[in-house]
């Protein structure tokens, strides 16, 4: 709880107001534990709407914003939520009527700043899906101004685990620049996440951002990290089932597999592993358990060598794990536990062969 406390503490100082995003680990557990410590929750669908106001019950706020809202979901997503960022501009049109005034309704905006490398994880990529484009903001602004009557609020979203506010200040003053006088009719702006909130990082220019915001327009500003609170709060513990050569290699496989933790594959970076040693005397081929021939964590070197049984733990596992693990070859899903603050860990939820055979239709 420290990621979320020290959070609280910068979005304090900042002046603006945290929530953070379920995507990334949405267990109900640690949402309960959460949220004392955020101002609600970030959503991006219907069902995690749900589960957010299920834990939260009346108390705490709710934003939603997606590319993937259904005509038969507005309704119930507007008694759900008290914000709500439609993704494009005929989105908006249709489905903001129909809100009846219970959420605070408003867009997301593509700011078209590139700041990230690979594509996969751009909000701002070329044919962005992600957000009304800044140019055709500005565009229907001046050619239907009341086309924007009654909206509150923008959201944006440009970045993806950077360690630097500085695109951040760059991303709100672009959109001062450009888009100011509307933005000055808005009661709130959520900046989204994307950064990791680092000890470390210099916060200044969070603050400066926030600052311009306030000054220039009024509004209430929010804030959305996920992956910054959850990833250096959970591990993967494996166990090793098989050991073998394979071609001058030492291959472990483990009763796990990367299908539990698919940005593994995603980004083919091998994950940290506690007990690794650069250059350590036995180095192995960490392997998943799957008939997929790419189900690999990496090579790693110990001190000392594995064996049937040893454990292998990896570390910074607490996103993106749980919500995009699934049930490929039938392996099962790890289970979940609590560690508390003395160590002793404890049974949250475990996945038997009752939830495989009913994911199969049984």
């Amino acid at each position: 709880m420290d990621r979320a406390e020290r959070l609280a503490r910068l979005a304090g100082d900042a002046g603006c107001t945290p929530l953070y995003t379920l995507k990334p680990f949405s267990f109900v557990g640690a949402m309960e534990l959460l949220a004392p410590r955020v101002a609600g929750f970030s959503v991006s669908s219907l069902f995690e709407a749900r589960l957010a106001r299920r834990v939260l019950g009346e108390e705490g706020l709710v934003h939603l914003t997606t590319p993937g809202v259904r005509p038969d979901e507005v309704e119930v997503i507007a008694g759900l939520c008290d914000h709500i960022a439609f993704n494009s501009l005929p989105q908006w049109s249709r489905f903001a009527p129909r809100t009846g005034g219970r959420a605070r309704c408003g867009v997301r905006v593509n700011p078209q700043l590139k700041l990230v490398e690979d594509a996969r994880y751009d909000p701002c990529r070329r044919h962005s899906k992600l957000g009304v484009p800044l140019s055709a903001l500005e565009s229907a602004l001046a050619g239907d101004p009341a086309a924007f009557d009654g909206m509150t609020g923008i959201h944006f979203h440009t970045n993806c685990d950077c360690e630097d506010f500085r695109p951040l200040l760059t991303t709100v003053r672009r959109l001062l620049e450009r888009v100011g006088g509307f933005m000055e009719k808005l009661s709130w702006v959520n900046l989204g996440g994307g950064y990791l909130f680092a000890p470390e990082t210099d916060p200044s220019p969070l603050l400066e951002a926030v600052n311009l915001i306030r000054r220039r327009c009024g509004a209430e500003v929010f804030v959305e990290p996920g992956a910054a609170v959850a990833r250096g709060a959970g591990r993967l513990v494996a166990s090793v089932i098989d050991l073998f050569d394979s071609d001058g290699a030492t291959v472990a496989v483990l009763d796990t597999t990367v299908n539990h933790w698919p940005e593994v594959f995603e980004y083919q970076e091998p994950p940290a592993v506690a007990g690794q040693v650069v250059g350590g005397r036995h180095r192995y081929l960490l392997a998943g358990c799957s008939c997929l021939a790419g189900d690999l964590f990496g090579e790693h070197a110990f001190d000392e060598p594995l064996a049937v049984g040893s454990q292998v733990v990896f570390e910074d596992a607490g996103a993106y794990t749980m919500p995009k693990w699934h049930w490929f070859n039938g392996i099962g899903l790890p289970s979940v536990y609590a560690r508390t603050p003395e160590g002793r860990l404890i049974l949250k939820k475990s996945y038997g062969y009752e939830e495989f055979e009913t994911r199969c239709g049984g």
